[in-house]
């Protein structure tokens, strides 16, 4: 029994003829004919008694309309309140990414949004893990790094950037690399691999060109978590590539001193990811706008 049969009863019910109840639902008379045979071949009783002239409910035609056409006007209800609260963003979205982006990024974003669409909840989960987005009921993950994950939809935002720092203690002990070649003889503070890095670097070149190039650096200390890492570079550990939504505040500060100016290292790409491109909700699809927008303006991003 299908739903659309039930819907074709009742119109012919209350239009009175095969004839009306077609023209009504924009179909021939003789698939509407069809479906209430259907219908009643399912259900083992006959519901109307035609004749050439007219068309009567039976008793038992009568007591099944009764029952399911407040059944079927509560499913139209439920269809346009649905059509209706899809028509701007509400809803409450699930959200994961890394600690220190969620730390010192997402903060003014997550506020921005929020202020403008005042029917959205927004949950934040901080994490250096690997989100199962679709085992955890996860709206979205912001991840920085390679994107190959073939579950899920990926959306590359942007390239996020970061420069080399050290602390003015630990220029003053070991100097300043005037170059890459020097920097390599430095220790550096690591991030996630044990004892070496290698780091994809910008060079550029006296007339302007930018060159990719691959840096070998060592060190004696590294983590997963960037602020830490800051922290120890702060510290006088050595030196580290840092991204600039982390050094901002303390290179103003005078903590930190910005190394080798004209090279510009690769942090990682910046990706958005979804376990569905397909009926994704109005809020998850405005946030992903907003989100794009303001990844686009900033400073510590580049395409």
């Amino acid at each position: 029994m299908q739903l659309n049969d039930l819907a074709v009863f009742i119109r012919i019910v209350e239009d009175g003829s095969f004839t009306a109840a077609a023209e009504r639902l924009g179909l021939p008379k003789s698939s509407v004919s069809r479906t209430l045979t259907r219908l009643e071949q399912d259900l083992g009783v006959r519901l109307l008694q035609r004749t050439t002239r007219s068309l009567h409910l039976t008793d038992a035609g009568r007591r099944f309309y009764d029952r399911i056409r407040h059944s079927l006007d509560a499913v139209d209800d439920a269809c346009r309140e649905l059509s209706a609260w899809q028509s701007s963003p509400r809803g409450h979205l699930r959200i994961t990414m890394p600690v220190e982006l969620g730390m010192r990024f997402m903060g003014d974003v997550v506020g921005e949004f929020l202020a403008s669409h005042p029917d959205v909840t927004l949950e934040a989960d901080l994490s250096g893990r690997m989100v199962d987005l679709v085992e955890e009921g996860v709206d979205l993950g912001l991840r920085i790094g390679q994107f190959n994950d073939a579950n899920l939809i990926g959306r590359r935002l942007g390239m996020l950037c970061g420069r080399f720092y050290a602390s003015p203690d630990y220029l003053a002990r070991h100097g300043t690399p005037a170059s890459l070649d020097e920097l390599e003889r430095h220790q550096l503070v690591l991030f996630r691999q044990p004892h070496e890095n290698i780091l994809m670097v910008d060079d550029t070149d006296a007339s302007g060109r930018v060159h990719p190039r691959r840096v070998t650096v060592h060190g004696r200390f590294s983590t997963n978590n960037a602020v830490l890492q800051m922290d120890a570079v702060r510290a006088g550990l050595g030196i580290a590539m840092l991204p600039a939504f982390l050094t901002d505040t303390e290179v103003a500060a005078g903590r930190l001193v910005p190394l080798l100016s004209g090279h510009v290292v690769r942090n990682g790409e910046l990706w958005a990811m979804t376990p569905s491109r397909q009926h994704m909700s109005t809020a998850l699809r405005a946030f992903m706008d907003h989100l794009v927008a303001r990844v686009q303006q900033h400073p510590w991003f580049t395409t």
